[in-house]
């Protein structure tokens, strides 16, 4: 046989071996797929936490965590003071004198061998999964914080998961010793990055540069996580972990942030890249929001703006998220004419019989939403305050409630996610006993609770095809968010 007859031979096996390894890589690659001659899909093996938390040794661990808390079980009646049917003003005004020593609490355990592991269990941090659902949708968290290192560690572990994901950002004007507590955090915790940002001033630049730093980072990451949530080092969350994760389900990608006009005193110098709107800091978008957002030059260019412009971190959320025809924002919304519903003006103009009329309701429950914006539930000293009949039990700092003990019966039954805000010199025992209570109702690991009222919040239902004139505002407080 000659050379040239050997060397087609060879050709053509080697051919076929390449096309055998071929068609096996499209029957891979097939796999899991929906094809034309069949409607099944070969649904792709999920993937399952390692552990799931042991809920018996959480219980205990989490009590003894609160009889750490020096004198709150001899002075706050906390399953009293959260029930209004069981109210005595005698437990009330006891609670309201407690107090709290957060230097001492961080001595107790301080100089430990292993410091990590003295966090953990003081704290009862949850190292496993609470559940499979849990496990499957991870959150993201910034916090911006500034003192108090024990308050900073009750906050966390109160929205703790080995899947979540956490950036800090510290004010590098705070001492020393808080820098150090912080950085041992992220030491303590592969999911909790801390960095230093410049100088905290209120109303500054400084603080959305903290703030949108952690989108940055949290972007970054490989990490799948669902949605996002900015904290205040002085928030407590007002529901669980597994709570927020079907509620960010029935959100479905959509965007959840104030609206309101904003003051020409805040704008910038020149004309703004986008047109402004003002809102909360607290607000909450999912990850292809952030995504968006971070890669996104209009994005660059308001944040460049916005270092001249007074309160920017107001300013910067319903900006981006609400300017549709400039910015096509993932979950986002039409700013302009969610207005015109809020303030009423649609309804005069547009509204027929099979229009949702716009709803000043203030029916509201756990998990019935009170207004279209349920990232954070805030007290304000404004006209608002005096005339909607709320109160605030505690102080006012910066025309801000600082919660007090009679406000537990209010936060308990509120709609949105996170309280503010809480300090731990004025009355302790509103944090404390909202902290035990919503922790308590985590380790009951009950599954049985509905919040199908938030999939007909305003943003879902546009999302889903909803016409506008069948979406339902409600706005009790008028042409205000809070």
């Amino acid at each position: 046989m000659s050379l040239l007859v050997h060397l087609k031979i060879g050709l053509l096996i080697l051919l076929i071996g390449v096309g055998s390894l071929i068609l096996i890589a499209i029957n891979k690659q097939s796999h899991g797929r929906k094809t034309s001659e069949s409607s099944e899909v070969t649904a792709t093996a999920p993937t399952y936490a390692a552990e799931i938390l042991n809920y018996d040794t959480a219980r205990k661990s989490f009590d003894e965590t609160m009889r750490l808390v020096n004198g709150y079980s001899e002075n706050v009646d906390c399953p009293r003071l959260v029930d209004w049917t069981m109210y005595d003003r005698g437990t009330l005004r006891k609670a309201e004198k407690w107090s709290f020593d957060d230097v001492q609490f961080w001595n107790s355990f301080a100089g430990k061998p292993n410091m990590c592991q003295a966090i953990k269990e003081t704290f009862t941090f949850t190292t496993e999964p609470m559940s499979q659902e849990e496990f499957e949708f991870p959150l993201a968290y910034s916090l911006l914080v500034h003192t108090n290192a024990v308050q900073v560690l009750f906050l966390l572990s109160s929205v703790y998961q080995p899947q979540n994901q956490f950036c800090i950002a510290v004010d590098e004007s705070t001492n020393d010793e808080f820098k150090r507590q912080m950085f041992l955090i992220g030491e303590c915790f592969p999911n909790i990055f801390v960095m230093i940002m410049p100088k905290i001033h209120w109303c500054g630049f400084s603080v959305l540069q903290g703030v949108y730093s952690c989108v940055e980072y949290l972007v970054r990451l490989k990490d799948d996580w669902k949605y996002y949530q900015y904290l205040s080092g002085v928030d407590l969350p007002l529901k669980t972990n597994l709570e927020m994760v079907r509620i960010f389900k029935k959100l479905n990608g959509s965007f959840n942030a104030g609206i309101m006009d904003l003051p020409s005193s805040r704008y910038g110098t020149g004309p703004p890249p986008l047109p402004l709107w003002k809102s909360s800091l607290s607000a909450t978008f999912s990850r292809a929001s952030a995504n968006f957002m971070v890669h996104h030059p209009k994005t660059e260019e308001l944040y460049e703006y916005l270092k001249g412009a007074m309160c920017p971190d107001e300013t910067f959320w319903t900006t981006l998220a609400g300017n549709p025809d400039l910015l096509n924002m993932p979950g986002g919304f039409d700013a302009s004419l969610w207005k015109q519903k809020i303030t009423g003006e649609w309804d005069e103009k547009y509204g027929t019989n099979e229009s949702k009329p716009l709803s000043r309701t203030k029916k509201y429950g756990l998990f019935e939403p009170e207004k279209y914006y349920i990232s954070r539930y805030q007290v304000w000293h404004t006209g608002t305050y005096r005339r909607m009949g709320n109160r605030c039990y505690g102080k006012f700092t910066a025309q801000s409630c600082v919660f007090g003990v009679g406000d537990l019966k209010e936060l308990i039954k509120r709609p949105e996610l996170v309280g503010h805000k809480f300090y731990h010199n004025t009355q302790p025992a509103a944090y404390f006993c909202l902290y035990e209570h919503i922790r308590r109702r985590a380790l009951k690991a009950d599954t049985n609770f509905n919040v199908d009222a938030y999939g007909e919040l305003p943003g879902p239902k546009l999302l889903a095809g909803t016409p506008f004139s069948q979406v339902e505002f409600r706005v009790p407080n008028g042409y205000e968010f809070y």
